[in-house]
Order: structure tokens, then C-alpha cells, then sequence
């Protein structure tokens, strides 16, 4: 069986990374991917340490540079990177601490627009951007993104990086903290959007409309992540919360849910000790991959959850991050290590019944999300 292991070269360049972020700023550079494949891994950072990065990765080559974003711009990305997405060749990176969504160029990583929460220096009553989460895009001019303290779901054009709109979600709340909005997920004109801190609900937005419709309310709580596959079902993932919690705890569950009548068909459930996470599907939209202490692979028509591993983590890695490459299938996997120092990034080549590692490289600190170019 494949297991997480550190390669000598992955341990060399997060030394080399450590090394850089302690010699002082740099000038700007200049950066021309030229339009090739790459992966970009966000690293969140710690909290409140405002050490989030970028790192942009070839996978022909196999090489990594690391702090691109630093690097072209001479400034710091921010405060907590909490998602990245690709779109007609920007990229957008959602700042939850800082309050900043970043719009940058795929192939300079040079800053081309900005998004940020209203000020008191910067009053907006249109603005209700407080920790902003995840995107979703529904055309090259109209975008949703998500918040973690808002009771809004913000509308902006990605052309322009200029809000168009607002959808209040109705979570407003009541026991002193917001039920946050987080990922979503299209079907038809249906946007589905997960409720997780302390919440069991997925909302369903009529996009023609910009309203929340409909409450699908779940029997395990706090759903974290959510996809569509190729039958037109939606699969949702729980943690369920944790023991001693004051909004109670659950066993955690995967949930197939009827994208067109929103009824849920079936539930996996987990045991309330497992923590599953970072639920998603490849390109062709028949497989789940999720993180269950290891790796997990599931067919999308699957009657049981797995019982076993893709890829184990037999060496106690934590594992934060996780994305499949739509185009390759091959699987990459974060590893915070201990959360005090740069992280390191396994790149698998599923193999059906197990994952051959193809290569690891050294990042910056918590890689937590992936984007594919």
C-alpha cells in the first residue's frame, strides 16, 4: 500500500521556503507561465499571523514556485486564504481574515482587481462582505461568494470585481453566532449552498432570481462540502460536529440528495470519532474522493461508503487539504505537518484499488486548496 512519505527533495525546498521568508522583501518579478498546464496551491496561513501564500506548480517539469504572489506583487497575500478558483484566466483568491477576495493573472500572478469588505474608512451599505468564504460562477459576469460572518451571499461581476448584489440567506442569528454560508454547487439554475458552523441546512438559490427558495435540512449537522455528479445527484458531506459542543454532536454522514426535487435518497453514516472533510469528485463526475483520516474513493453509485482507504495515513500526516486534477485524475493531497511549519504537497496517480505517489514538493504553511490550470 502507498503511504505518505517525505521525500528528501519535498524536505530541501521547504527548508529553501523558510530560508526565503526570513530574508526580507524583494523586489517584484516578473512571471509568464505562457498559457501551460499548472497547479496553484493555496496555503491558508495561521490565523491571524498573516503568512497565507501561493505556490504555483508544474507538473511536467515537477518543479514548484513557491510565494508567487509575494513574488509578482511585492506585497503579502493576507490573513487566512480560505479558497481559490480559475476563471477565464484569473485567478480569484477569497482572504477570510482579511476580507479581500484577490483577482490576479494566471500566467503573471500579478494583481488585476480587488474585492474587500466596506471600512469605516470605506462605508458601502451596498458591501455586506465581512469574512468572505468561496465563489461560485455562474457566467463570465456574475459570481456569488460566500461568508463566514455575514448574513448575506454577495453578487459581484468577476470582470469588473464590483458588487452587483446581495441574496440575504435568512441565517441570521440566534445563539450568538452567524450559520455560515460556505461552498456551493449548481444544478440547472439551482445553486446549493452548505450552512456549516453549528447549522444542518443546505439552502437552495434560484439563480434567475438571486433568492433563497428552499431550506433542505439534514438529520446530521454541519454539512462542510458539497458536489454535483454526472446523474444529476448532490452528494453533501458532515462532520457532525464535535463532542462538548453546546449545539450537540452528531455522527457525521454523506447524503445523496435528488438535485431536481431536492429529496435526500440516502445517507452514509460514519462513526462520531471519523472527521471527514474536503469532499470531491473528478472530472468525469462519477467518483468521490474525501479525506476519512486517509484518502477515500467512492463510486457515485456505490451502495455502501468505503470501507478501507485509497490512501492510507499510516505515518499520521495531517491531512488538509485535498483536489483532483479534472483533467488527469491524479489526486493532491496537503499536509499541514504541525501547523507551525511550511507544509508539503503529495501529488497520486489513482490506480484503481490503490494511489502510486508520483511526486511531493514543499510549499508554504497549511496547503489547503488547489486550482488547476
Amino acid at each position: 500500500m502507498i503511504r505518505f512519505g517525505t521525500i528528501a527533495a519535498a524536505w530541501c525546498a521547504v527548508l529553501l521556503l523558510a530560508a526565503c521568508e526570513s530574508s526580507g522583501p524583494a523586489e517584484k518579478e516578473d512571471f509568464d507561465t505562457g498559457g501551460s498546464a499548472g497547479v496553484f496551491c493555496l496555503c491558508e496561513g495561521n490565523m491571524n499571523a498573516g503568512n497565507a501564500s501561493l505556490s504555483y506548480y508544474d507538473p511536467a517539469a515537477r518543479t514548484v514556485q513557491n510565494e508567487v504572489f509575494y513574488r509578482a506583487n511585492g506585497a503579502k497575500l493576507g490573513d487566512v486564504a480560505q479558497s481559490i478558483f480559475l476563471r477565464e484566466g484569473r485567478v480569484f483568491i477569497p482572504m477570510d481574515n482579511s476580507g479581500v477576495i484577490w483577482a490576479i493573472d494566471a500566467d503573471t500572478f500579478r494583481v488585476e482587481g480587488k474585492l474587500e469588505a466596506a471600512s469605516s474608512q470605506h462605508p458601502d451599505e451596498n458591501n455586506h462582505i465581512v469574512a468572505p468564504r468561496y465563489i461560485h460562477f455562474l457566467s463570465d459576469t456574475k459570481a456569488y461568494v460566500t461568508d463566514l460572518f455575514s448574513p448575506y451571499i454577495t453578487v459581484f461581476d468577476p470582470r469588473t470585481c464590483k458588487i452587483t448584489g446581495a441574496i440575504h440567506t435568512g441565517q441570521a442569528p440566534s445563539t450568538g453566532s452567524y450559520n455560515s454560508t460556505e461552498q456551493m454547487a449548481q444544478y440547472d439554475k439551482w445553486v446549493f449552498v452548505n450552512c456549516w458552523s453549528y447549522s444542518n441546512k443546505i439552502l437552495v438559490i434560484d439563480s434567475e432570481q438571486d433568492k433563497v427558495v428552499h431550506e433542505i435540512e439534514l438529520r446530521s449537522i454541519q454539512p462542510n462540502s458539497l458536489v454535483v455528479d454526472r446523474n444529476g445527484k448532490l452528494w453533501a458531506l458532515t462532520d457532525g460536529g464535535y463532542a462538548g459542543s453546546e449545539y450537540g454532536q452528531t455522527e457525521p454522514c454523506l447524503y445523496r440528495i435528488d438535485a431536481a426535487t431536492w429529496r435526500v435518497e440516502q445517507e452514509f453514516v460514519f462513526e462520531k470519532e471519523e472527521y471527514p472533510s474536503e469532499l470531491c469528485i473528478n472530472g468525469a463526475g462519477d467518483v468521490l474522493y474525501f479525506i476519512n483520516d486517509g484518502i477515500c474513493k467512492m463510486s457515485v453509485t456505490a451502495a455502501h461508503a468505503p470501507v478501507r482507504p485509497l490512501i492510507p495515513n499510516e505515518r499520521r500526516h495531517q491531512i488538509y487539504g485535498l483536489a483532483v486534477d479534472p483533467t488527469s485524475g491524479e489526486i493532491y493531497v496537503g499536509d499541514a505537518i504541525d501547523f507551525e511549519q511550511p507544509g508539503v504537497v503529495y501529488r497520486y496517480r489513482d490506480t484503481g484499488q490503490s494511489a502510486e505517489l508520483v511526486d511531493s514538493f514543499g510549499v508554504g504553511m497549511l496547503p489547503s486548496a488547489f486550482a488547476f490550470k
